[in-house]
């Protein structure tokens, strides 16, 4: 599975916004600009009286969260088992959801993603908003927008120096130097035209357009004390990362690095200068230590054997293998959707030898074509046949669960339907059923990873479209191949997503609980390695419903462009959405504080509360 993380938050921002007044447009996903009301994009609190808007219409407030950890014992450790082993340990460039789990033990941020879909200052000690005085819009000195962030006291580097201002400021000159590249979250860092440190613990953003993304904008610090002793050039090829380096690597959050088995395990020791934004304390735990499973079977039986106290990044179709587990299973909705995923590209797709034979071209960059598979495709006997119909049939790539969801017309099996496009497109069958167009044959190879749902997924698929006429190629690969960053692919590597080395792939998004979030995904400004539409989706549609939401902070006119983006997502068939997915997680009844997180900070999102029970 990959994460559209790009990072730990930056595709997951936030609109905080009044209803009165007019909109402007920012990077994410809808149409036009405008400018904002004076007053404040926060609620303060849920309206009461007889004249508060409709729900569909009241000012979003994402501030109150309910998390309140109780206080555990100090000491211990808690083994955790998945059944990817993570390899980057950049912030910047974690492309798996065991890296992004990762990552949130070990990188705090200006902001974290609670439980219940809300933010809290983590870094920062308070959110500024409109409301507050810490967004002004608009900005001073002839700025569209500036933002003022305020740090906590006392902030330090796991090695004990000083977390300052400076190192935020040092983090966005990393992104942007020239030397560096495949990062995700460029075009956010862009956005500010300029960084000043007033103060070691106060920093001001300066916007020449107004932009909704801000809150998270900041994926994390990176220590310049440390970090500059690096060429940034040899820090995008690992330096200063690296399995043997990781050690001496300053973090912000909770848990250090401590010592790296390839193949086998991942230690992580606890930060004694990283304090609890709930509690203000340092973290319980004396260590985390992940244990590496070859595959999610492996990874259950371990948990089942007492190996792990916790197993995680399983999915809908493991839970009849755990069921006997009773409580200690934890399975919730979560933003995360799998999909079939077509590349748009003319020129940049498969390379697999398998489909060398078909021709020049790339079949999935003709618009019939994609229309077509998705008719060809039967979500429900999916349900049914493989997950015992425990999954909700997607229809788009937005989850129920966000506020600026659209629902969609539901897409319905109709292989007639699906020959019909593809007879009206010029894909004629051949002798031995296999369509041809302009010399080019209807072979596609089908990536996905080695999980075993994902391999009886698409031994379906390909019996459907071979119905219509197309000969699907399955490939599974291993999920360091295929979810591979920009800089350690290559334009070989399997079924590689960051270079386009694929015609369809299975995998799943976990969806933003902010718009901002698609804008990386599917705006044609973000191909690699400027961003990570992959699929190098291009559609002046799209790319209105993204620029309006990156450009505006009012919340109406973002719920409007998203509604159009989800249209237009369905219309052009932008992507297959299959179903929506639960995180299934295993948790000992020896873990306190375990609270499941449905957004992309993941279940370690507050390892720094866990403790060991007696």
């Amino acid at each position: 599975m990959r994460k559209r993380l790009i990072g730990l938050l930056a595709t997951t921002t936030i609109v905080f916004a009044a209803c009165g007044g007019s909109a402007s447009p920012s990077p994410s996903g809808v149409p036009a600009p405008s400018t904002p009301a004076a007053s404040g994009p926060v609620a303060s609190g849920p309206a009461t009286s007889e004249s508060a808007p409709p729900a569909s219409e009241a000012p979003v407030d994402l501030t109150n969260t309910a998390y309140k950890p109780e206080d555990g014992t100090d000491g211990g450790s808690i083994i955790i088992g998945d059944w990817q082993e993570a390899n980057q340990f950049n912030p910047f460039y974690a492309g798996q959801v065991t890296e992004a789990n990762v990552a949130s033990a070990a990188w705090a941020s200006l902001v974290v993603l609670t439980h219940d879909y809300k933010y809290a200052p983590d870094l920062a000690s308070e959110i500024p908003t409109t409301s507050n005085g810490g967004v002004k819009v608009p900005g001073d000195g002839g700025d569209a927008m500036t933002v003022t962030w305020k740090l906590r006291d006392g902030l330090k580097w796991s090695d004990g120096e000083p977390l300052t201002c400076d190192d935020f400021k040092y983090a966005q000159e990393w992104v942007l130097d020239k030397d560096n590249s495949g990062i995700g979250t460029i075009s956010g860092y862009q956005a500010i035209s300029k960084l000043d440190c007033t103060n070691e613990t106060e920093m001001v953003w300066h916007f020449p357009k107004i932009y909704e993304g801000y809150i998270t904008l900041a994926v994390a610090p990176l220590p310049r004390h440390y970090l500059t002793k690096f060429p940034i050039k040899d820090q995008v090829t690992g330096a200063g990362f690296r399995p043997n380096e990781i050690s001496k690597l300053p973090v912000s959050g909770a848990f250090s690095f401590d010592t790296v088995t390839p193949g086998a395990e991942l230690r992580l020791k606890k930060n004694p200068n990283y304090k609890s934004w709930a509690t203000d304390k340092p973290a319980h735990l004396d260590s985390l230590i992940w244990k590496w499973y070859g595959d999610a079977d492996a990874m259950v039986a371990g948990y089942k054997g007492g190996e792990v106290d916790f197993a995680t990044d399983l999915q809908d179709s493991d839970i009849p293998k755990v069921q006997d587990l009773g409580e200690q299973v934890s399975a919730v909705p979560a933003l995360l959707y799998e999909f079939l995923r077509p590349n748009w590209s003319t020129k940049d797709c498969s390379k697999n030898p398998a489909v060398k034979g078909r021709g020049t071209g790339c079949p999935m960059s003709d618009p019939a074509m994609r229309e077509a598979i998705s008719f060809a495709i039967d979500k429900n006997e999916i349900n049914t046949r493989l997950l015992g119909g425990t999954v909700q049939v997607a229809n788009t790539s937005i989850s129920p669960g966000a506020w600026f969801f659209a629902d969609q017309p539901p897409a319905t099996f109709d292989p007639e339907k699906a020959k019909s496009i593809l007879d009206a497109a010029g894909w004629v069958a051949g002798a031995d059923g296999i369509r041809e167009k302009g010399g080019l044959k209807a072979q596609i190879e089908l990536c996905t990873t080695t999980r075993q749902v994902r391999q009886d997924t698409l031994a379906l698929v390909a019996a459907w479209l071979k119905d219509v006429g197309i000969e699907g190629i399955p490939n599974a690969v291993s999920p360091d191949d295929i979810f591979a960053d920009f800089n350690t692919a290559t334009a070989e590597t399997p079924c590689a997503l960051s270079h386009s080395n694929f015609d369809l792939a299975e995998h799943a998004f976990s969806s933003s609980i902010d718009p901002l979030g698609s804008y990386f995904s599917y705006h044609s400004s973000q191909f690699e390695p400027k961003g990570v539409n992959d699929a190098q989706v291009s559609d002046p549609a799209i790319d209105a419903s993204m620029d309006a939401v990156q450009n505006s902070v009012d919340f109406k006119v973002i719920k409007e462009a998203m509604a159009e983006f989800q249209k237009v997502y369905v219309e052009k068939t932008v992507e297959i959405p299959m179903y929506y997915r639960k995180n299934v997680d295993l948790v000992s009844p020896k873990l306190g504080n375990f609270f499941a997180n449905p957004t992309q900070a993941g279940p370690t999102w507050n390892a720094v509360d866990w403790y060991k029970k007696a």
